[in-house]
């Protein structure tokens, strides 16, 4: 049995339909959609026991997409019809320049009547917010009704010493968010005499020791990280004996807290007065249980600095064909880019955590007075980790047709993508937040 069947005419409905079905079925939905093997020459039968199947039947309508219903052996007219007799419920999605023909066979002319959804790849989203509101008697994921939050976090570990692309890319994003983040570490750091800083999800060091670890004030620091590779990096470049020194901890493992009193024993550190997390809860399935833990090694009056992000801040303008809400959509999916609605978390896990006077220090990074570089670096940032995890998934799952789709569909329009983003009067936010708290 499925809850809905997603009916397109290949030509300008594949793309929608495919999106359609990529978000649907992420969302725990049971959903029909044939990519091609039912969909060349004649109608195949097989398609009448799918809609026999399923409760809802989703018709993706682009620009023109039923003039061609006035054929009697047309199978886009066949499906519909077949719906129609079999009393399901019907929801026309009218995408951009979609306009109802005046010479529909008589069997369609009742099309109009039903309700409909206007389609925006600008605001997906909404507009699976409100199909979800029309379809009947469906489901999500562990027997809740119909929403949209897709709750999923996972223990991701997703960066490694040996990946130079992704340590570029991290290289870029730092300097390029200097501007971001910046004024309020400099905040926290006029905020107290000396600095005895802890931080979570470290990489190489190199983020920490720009933001902190130069400053005068700075007595300990202790960065924390799972990659082996980056530890000992971390360590041969900015080591300092009895100051500063780089571990390797699993911060999801039971062991956790432990281990990391033992590490502060070692180091002769009793608490911190600095705990930083920059894009590190996006990559745990259970903040929380850390944020609680960390808490208890805090100073009565500690700084914990968050950096995170939230993919539904992302916004592109203009983007008529959808292809950047698109590629956000491919990040939204994709197992090893985190869970990309973290940031909206960050506020209220701190506050249920313990922690006080939670502030938002920025929301969102746009290209509003970005120059040509600028504007390089926040793409780089953002578009060349989605390409390069693509190739990754390819590599450990080659028999996924939505990953091969996926990345053949990236590939091809990438450099697309950049020579739009490039131009002045394109307008972006990518939707990184930063939060201070006290204990």
């Amino acid at each position: 049995m499925y809850d809905i069947f997603i009916s397109y005419r290949r030509d300008g409905g594949f793309e929608m339909a495919r999106l359609l079905y990529d978000r649907l079925q992420d969302m725990g939905l049971n959903v029909f959609f044939d990519l091609e093997e039912l969909r060349s020459g004649k109608f195949n039968v097989k398609l009448f026991s799918a809609i026999d199947e399923s409760s809802n039947f989703l018709l993706v309508l682009p620009q023109g997409s039923l003039d061609r219903c006035k054929n009697d052996d047309d199978w886009l007219r066949i499906e519909i019809e077949y719906a129609v007799s079999k009393r399901k419920n019907i929801v026309p999605l009218m995408m951009k320049g979609f306009e109802w023909p005046e010479n529909l066979p008589e069997t369609l002319k009742s099309l109009h009547l039903y309700n409909a959804v206007q389609m925006s790849r600008e605001y997906f989203q909404a507009s699976i917010d409100r199909i979800l509101t029309m379809c009947k008697n469906i489901s999500l994921k562990g027997g809740k009704k119909a929403h949209t939050e897709k709750e999923v976090r996972e223990d991701n570990k997703y960066y490694f010493f040996d990946d130079k692309k992704e340590r570029r890319r991290l290289k870029i994003q730092q300097n390029l968010m200097r501007s971001f983040d910046a004024p309020a570490y400099d905040k926290v750091k006029n905020r107290y005499e000396r600095l005895s800083v802890l931080d979570l999800g470290a990489n190489t060091g190199e983020f920490i020791m720009d933001r902190l670890g130069a400053s005068e004030k700075l007595e300990k620091l202790i960065g924390i990280e799972f990659d082996e590779k980056s530890v000992e990096y971390a360590n041969a470049a900015y080591g300092l004996e009895g100051k500063i020194s780089f571990h390797r901890l699993d911060l999801e493992s039971e062991s956790f807290y432990d281990d990391l009193r033992d590490i502060m024993d070692k180091c002769g550190v009793g608490s911190f007065n600095v705990i930083n997390l920059s894009m590190t809860l996006l990559h745990l399935k259970s903040p929380y249980r850390l944020l609680k833990k960390l808490r208890s090694v805090l100073d009565g009056d500690g700084t914990v600095i968050v950096k995170d992000i939230d993919d539904g801040l992302n916004l592109a303008y203009p983007d008529d064909e959808g292809d950047f809400a698109k590629a956000v959509d491919i990040c939204s999916r994709e197992e090893l880019a985190g869970y990309r609605k973290s940031g909206r978390q960050i506020y209220t896990l701190l506050y249920r955590s313990g922690f006080k006077h939670v502030t938002q220090e920025r929301l969102g990074l746009s290209t509003v007075g970005m120059d040509s570089d600028e504007r390089s670096a926040l793409f780089d940032t953002y578009f060349s980790f989605i390409r390069e995890d693509l190739r990754l998934l390819q590599e450990k799952h080659p028999d996924d047709k939505r990953i091969k789709a996926d990345l053949d569909w990236y590939v091809d329009i990438y450099d697309d993508l950049e020579e739009r983003f490039q131009d002045d009067a394109f307008y972006f936010v990518l939707g990184f937040v930063l939060f201070t708290a006290q204990k």
